[in-house]
């Protein structure tokens, strides 16, 4: 059963339909957008955006309906050992087989692909040195899928069918008592003319190798050019550059021969190809040629190949003349037009997935079968900010819990084997085990100086990160897209509550998992690593640092559980500081991450409602505000937290309470008062009031 999409609508049934010319799912043609050139379309997220899914959608609506090939750069980056060994191949050329295997095979109704300039030139750039095993062995397969996939193998079952007497052939065709062990043009010569001889019709033979001939100036006919093509493949630098060049060329022509002028007159539906993790340097360079050549003046005929890539990330500076729009603008055209025609990035629409919307998570909710807390949908997504594999993950726990589920715990639900969602989640956004138990303390901390203190701390009792842990956390964070943090506008969408705060980790539902792993690992740790010594750690580290870090002073020393002394602080600093500065670094104080529950037990809410009041009778009423507002904003902070009336209601009472007490600050407190309680209920960030306050809107109003 396949796994539902959701939000990607104007691209599964939309976009592609429209480029390709047939409707997913059903044979039934659609107006064809672009009757000339095409656009690449590049799709562009994080880890778990669903750049995969959607590719695993469309794979699944076209496959066997129209010409389709898919490939994973990623995998053939790690499949690709570059070095003499391998010397004839190359990630281009395994993504370009990859491709032509999937777009060969027959398809009904559809005309066949048989890759007449590609196929020669593969072959030879896979002619192998004599003598060498392994360049030989890796020549076989290739050859193997390539006769199989495109039809001229003579039986699958066969000695052709896994190459072997095809290469065995060329081999008979070297017995000669003077060869040399390691020449490769007599190899590359016997290979083409072993190619042509079996595969190539006569006449059709010459025009491809005529073809070649005139991109190869000095070479006296077509087989001395692909005899030239390999050895320069073989040499590797430009020379295998100006290779890659021509092969992609002769597979676009291919296509480009292949949808005449009948196809393009009846909308014959285009050829589709599908590549994942286009920012490797694999998929970077296989893009970067079909946009070269799609670029390049002369082409009479435009090649009718509709490529859909997806990116980790937003690279937008690689691509300075690329279209971008936005998913719902691609719902009824795509808004792309070459602007500048001699820019290969001209040729890019690029669309950066969005984060999926409350209502998705309400559909992705309706299998439940019993009435769910009417707070859990907000819940879920104030902690997924609508990241799609998060969301779908919980909702599906959610759904199989079969009761009412406690938003709180919605990170400890079992998912798969019984493990909890939320480790499972990390599991699948940082693979690797080590990172993730270096990454989860270092999640505490605000920025990389707070974290360099964690770093020794952070060495776990299995050896912990190998080498110099924060770099190399720093660097994958940086590598993998988390440093990226909200797009503009999803901060005020999602919110992070009261205290909205960027850290070390800087994206939102990252650091939400590793917090919640933090609390797990710390419960179960030794001295030095418990959940108190890794905000003592930084307590001390924000306190050395002097003046104008008391914000994240108090704000760890309020993670362990110890209220009193912060609200003592906080009335303090009431009293002495100006009203801006004490309203500014009030939020920031409550965003501190809650203790682990075996250690602590959360009365926040009932301290916000004055349900404690008799425990502070010996205080002053100024200091038993500060407390009931420091608690109902820093219960207020929490993603499963309901933002109640009565709660939301009360902090502008406090704050009100408390402006005609300050000294000079009635005027911004009192627009605290009422501005904060609707910023706490939609659960954007609370306005801040800086040296600029009564000369425009507030921060985070605009």
């Amino acid at each position: 059963m396949r796994t539902p999409l959701y939000a990607r609508d104007p691209i599964v049934r939309g976009l592609v339909p429209r480029l390709v010319g047939m409707a997913p799912e059903r044979r039934e043609l659609v107006p064809q957008e672009h009757r000339g050139d095409l656009p690449l379309t590049l799709l562009s997220g994080s880890h778990g955006m669903g750049r995969t899914a959607i590719l695993d959608a469309l794979d699944a609506s076209y496959r066997g309906r129209i010409p389709l090939g898919r490939v994973d750069a990623a995998q053939v980056e790690q499949a690709h050992r570059p070095g003499p060994a391998t010397a004839n191949t190359s990630a281009v050329v395994e993504i370009l087989e990859q491709l032509a295997c999937g777009l060969a095979p027959p398809v009904p109704g559809a005309v066949r692909l048989r890759f007449s300039r590609l196929l020669p030139g593969l072959f030879a750039v896979s002619s192998w040195h004599r003598g060498d095993e392994e360049q030989q062995a890796l020549a076989r397969d290739r050859i193997a899928r390539l006769l199989v996939a495109c039809g001229l193998a003579k039986g699958a079952e066969g000695a052709e069918g896994d190459g072997t007497d095809w290469t065995y052939d060329v081999s008979e065709r070297l017995a000669d008592p003077d060869r040399r062990q390691h020449d490769l043009a007599p190899v590359t010569e016997a290979v083409v003319q072993q190619y042509f001889g079996r595969h190539a019709r006569a006449r059709a033979g010459k025009s491809v190798q005529q073809w070649y001939r005139s991109r190869s100036n000095g070479s006296e006919d077509g087989e001395a050019a692909l005899i030239r093509l390999s050895l320069r493949f073989h040499q590797g630098g430009d020379f295998q550059d100006a290779v890659e060049r021509t092969l992609i060329a002769a597979f676009l022509e291919d296509l480009a021969d292949a949808y005449g002028r009948w196809q393009r007159v009846n909308r014959a539906p285009r050829p589709l190809v599908l590549l994942d993790n286009a920012h490797t340097e694999a998929g970077r360079r296989f893009l970067g040629l079909v946009l070269d050549h799609r670029a390049a003046p002369g082409s009479e005929v435009p090649d009718p190949l509709v490529v859909v890539a997806t990116r980790l990330g937003d690279d937008a500076a690689r691509y300075p003349d690329a279209t971008a729009r936005e998913l719902p603008e691609l719902t009824h055209e795509s808004g792309w037009e070459r602007a500048v025609a001699s820019s290969p990035s001209a040729g890019l629409l690029t669309v950066a997935l969005s984060p999926l919307g409350r209502a998705d998570l309400l559909l992705m909710l309706d299998a439940a079968q019993v009435p769910l807390p009417r707070h859990l949908p907000s819940a879920l997504y104030s902690l997924t900010r609508g990241h799609p594999q998060g969301s779908r993950v919980l909702c599906e726990a959610v759904v199989r819990a079969g009761q009412a589920v406690d938003p709180e715990t919605l990170l400890d639900l079992p998912v798969g084997e019984g493990r909890p969602a939320g480790e499972v989640l990390l599991e699948r956004l940082v693979p690797q085990p080590q990172l993730r138990a270096h990454l989860a303390p270092l999640a505490l901390a605000r920025d990389r100086a707070a974290a360099q203190v964690l770093s020794t701390a952070a060495v776990l009792a299995d050896g912990g990160l190998p080498g110099a842990g924060l770099p190399t956390a720093a660097r994958y964070l940086e590598e993998e897209h988390w440093t990226d943090g909200p797009r503009d506008g999803e901060e005020a969408a999602g919110g992070d509550g009261p205290g909205a705060q960027a850290g070390f980790v800087a994206d939102p539902f990252l650091r939400a998992l590793l917090v919640h792993e933090a609390r797990r690992a710390c419960a179960e740790a030794g001295p030095g690593r418990r959940w108190a010594d890794l905000h003592g750690l930084l307590r001390q580290h924000h306190e050395e640092r002097g003046a104008g870090h008391e914000e994240d002073v108090l704000r760890h020393v309020l993670a362990v559980g110890d209220a009193e002394p912060v609200v003592s602080r906080l009335t303090e600093y009431f009293g002495s500081w100006p009203a801006g500065r004490w309203l500014d670094a009030l939020p920031g104080i409550a965003s501190a991450p809650h203790p682990p529950r075996v250690l602590w037990t959360d009365h926040r809410a009932e301290i916000a409602r004055g349900a404690h009041d008799h425990l502070y009778a010996e205080a002053d009423d100024i200091h038993r505000s500060v407390n009931r507002l420091l608690h109902a904003l820093w219960y207020l902070s929490e993603t499963y937290a309901e933002p109640m009336d009565d709660l939301c209601q009360d902090i502008g009472s406090e704050l009100a309470f408390l402006s005609m007490r300050h000294p000079s600050g009635r005027a911004l407190l009192n627009e605290a008062a009422r501005s904060w309680p609707a910023a706490v209920r939609e659960r954007r960030p609370c306005p801040t009031h800086g040296p600029d306050y009564g000369r425009g809107p507030l921060r985070g109003e605009e």
